[in-house]
């Protein structure tokens, strides 16, 4: 993404360091800075957080559409009548009957009036007019304008719905298209699918989305499968209300839910694997709560998340400049990463990750390892077609520890609180200071605004639900930086949650006010720099990095009566359909190789600032 508006952040309990000392490191840091990793998407246009009011929206019945469009295939019909649930048999085929378009994109252009439902019936969509659109003929891959995407939504889309009149000045939705609901009407997800694919030439189709909402207010997609995209399966962008509900997104190059610059979200009971980048990527919601100092529940989450299932990802849940997100009773699993938020990538608006707050989720078994089995393979290297993405291959865009649970890079006031969090082989916690100038930020004051006042509270590290003893590599890797920063609560195998902290007295709990050490740890910072010359094509294995490598297995790891691990690496079949949600009608990354190489600079400089002392000293 490249958005070019930025935040630069206040964060409370920054150190106003020496400026010429901070000074020197910035310009040490932007000398040696990488290019990071080889653009996989296309450039991004500049990008606004919405500024009007709004809302969740909510599901809307046959009886209350303004307007009801039917899609349907030749074969629908078939499908139908092998239905197992006879009362969505019978409304599918009385939907049958008022079929009028046989591609989405048709559908949507034929919209004449807000509050429209859009019903897709059973079937395979493949949009073929999308890809031949005369008007993406001219398109080279560079930035699209939302004039460029109004005028010819199917420009990188394969369904495309624009809501906000480019006539005006403002940016929030005002044509037919607004509050729409596209809804597959199948017992299942997988009753619907929207696909991408692959070209004669073997590369991926032109189009870089499955179905991108742009500037469309109230947008509510459910119930559909969206697969093998070039980018992103389901991509809502400047989106002031919106709901992705019971969806199936698997296959991506990059991302199976993108969501950039949108508020008022929800992400319900979805499935999200085999995604080249994040299962779920709520990237750079507004940051409503920038200049607040609490942590703990949100007033208002900016993105709730909820019910879903995120696996065999390169990450389960990825979101740069994620802010005011809430993540509750998910399951992340069998990813290189279950779930990450960072503050590493320039040009994000939000920046840096503040506010958020993960509950009752599950994270466990986040050990794949796609980098030995696709990458070094050779796979990753052959025409696109080739790779076998419908068969489980994930090409990682971007190093990732593999086997950490949760990732928290440069974030504050994020509350951590009531997960289980197990079987991930190299770390369950990993928390980190990322530098101000890593975002291309080179205020001497701001170098130090990450990461403070995170409070991880009552998680349980190590043992599965069922009461087996799966332990995390380590409970919680934390760099020793920050102020405010907090563990009360959580247990772990045998009482205390390992950990790599060398904080004087350990963990600091929240009754004493949390961490006081700032600077924290540059031998622990530097440990990070290796991995920043990662590039999939051309460095896939950095000298000195191991983040690529498959921790070891721990100790006294247990297994189910079966044998089943619950966590083999591999990237297994694909996955089984999500259940549908119940319903009325009867049935949305970045510059992380530099970031590390920039700590690892700001490190090694940070071991002879004037005055400094490493901790423990």
């Amino acid at each position: 993404m490249d958005a070019r508006v930025t935040r630069t952040g206040t964060g409370d309990g920054r150190l106003r360091r020496s400026r010429a000392v901070l000074a020197s490191l910035a310009l040490s840091l932007a000398a040696g800075l990488l290019a990071g990793p080889p653009a996989l998407a296309h450039e991004e246009r500049e990008s606004f957080a919405p500024e009007h009011e709004s809302t969740v929206p909510t599901y809307r019945t046959l009886d209350e559409a303004a307007e009801v469009l039917v899609v349907c295939k030749p074969d629908s019909r078939e499908r139908i009548e092998a239905m197992a649930d006879p009362e969505v048999r019978a409304t599918n085929l009385a939907l049958l009957d008022r079929c009028g378009f046989d591609h989405i994109q048709a559908a949507v252009e034929a919209v004449t009036v807000q509050r429209t439902n859009i019903y897709v019936l059973p079937g395979l969509y493949l949009e073929e007019p999308s890809r031949e659109a005369a008007c993406a003929r001219g398109y080279d891959g560079g930035v699209v304008t939302y004039e460029d995407g109004y005028a010819c939504p199917t420009m990188v889309n394969l369904v495309g719905i624009f809501g906000d009149s480019p006539d005006d000045d403002d940016r929030e939705c005002d044509n037919a298209r607004c509050h729409l609901q596209l809804e597959g009407t199948g017992e299942t997800a997988e009753d619907v699918i929207l696909r991408g694919g692959f070209g004669e030439d073997g590369d991926w189709i032109d189009q870089h989305n499955g179905i991108k909402a742009d500037r469309a207010d109230g947008i509510y997609i459910a119930n559909l499968t969206a697969e093998l995209v070039r980018e992103n399966a389901i991509y809502v962008h400047e989106t002031n209300g919106f709901v992705i509900d019971g969806t199936i997104t698997r296959h991506n190059d990059l991302y199976g839910i993108l969501t950039f610059l949108s508020d008022h979200g929800l992400i319900s009971d979805c499935e999200a694997s085999h995604n080249g980048d994040g299962g779920i990527y709520p990237g750079s919601p507004p940051d409503i709560y920038a200049d607040d100092d609490f942590t703990g529940p949100l007033p208002r989450p900016v993105t709730e998340i909820t019910r879903c299932r995120s696996h065999h990802n390169a990450l389960g849940h990825s979101a740069s400049a994620g802010n005011g997100l809430y993540l509750h009773d998910n399951d992340f699993h069998d990813n290189l990463a279950g779930i990450v938020v960072d503050s590493f990538v320039p040009d994000h608006p939000g920046m840096p990750v503040d506010h958020n707050w993960f509950a009752g989720n599950r994270v466990y078994s986040n050990n794949a390892n796609f980098y030995e089995e696709f990458v070094d393979s050779g796979i990753c290297d052959l025409p696109p077609a080739e790779r076998g993405y419908e068969d489980g291959t994930v090409c990682p865009a971007f190093p990732l520890p593999a086997g950490t649970g949760i990732l928290v890079a440069g974030g504050n006031h994020n509350l951590i609180e009531d997960n289980d969090i197990y079987d991930n082989w190299r770390n369950g916690i990993m928390l980190f200071w990322v530098p101000a100038a890593v975002r291309e930020d080179f205020d001497p004051t701001l170098q130090y605004d990450t990461s403070h006042h995170n409070h991880i509270l009552g998680n349980r590290f190590g043992t599965s639900p069922e009461g087996l003893r799966q332990p995390n590599g380590v409970d919680q890797w934390w760099d020793d930086q920050g102020t405010g920063n907090c563990w009360q609560g959580n247990t772990g195998l045998d009482g205390a949650i390992t950990t790599n902290a060398i904080y004087p007295g350990g963990l600091p709990d929240c009754d004493s006010g949390g961490s006081v050490w700032e600077p924290g740890n540059p031998v622990k910072s530097a440990q990070l720099a290796p991995c920043a010359t990662y590039d999939r094509e051309d460095n896939p294995r950095p000298p000195g990095c191991d983040w690529m490598d498959r921790p070891d297995e721990p100790e006294g790891r247990e297994t189910s009566a079966s044998g089943d691990t619950g966590s083999d690496g591999d990237a297994g079949d694909p996955p089984a359909a999500a259940p549908a949600p119940e319903r009325s009608l009867p049935a949305t990354g970045g510059g992380l190789a530099a970031a590390l190489l920039g700590l690892g600079v700001l490190a090694v400089a940070a071991r002879v600032r004037p005055g400094g002392r490493g901790p423990g000293r």
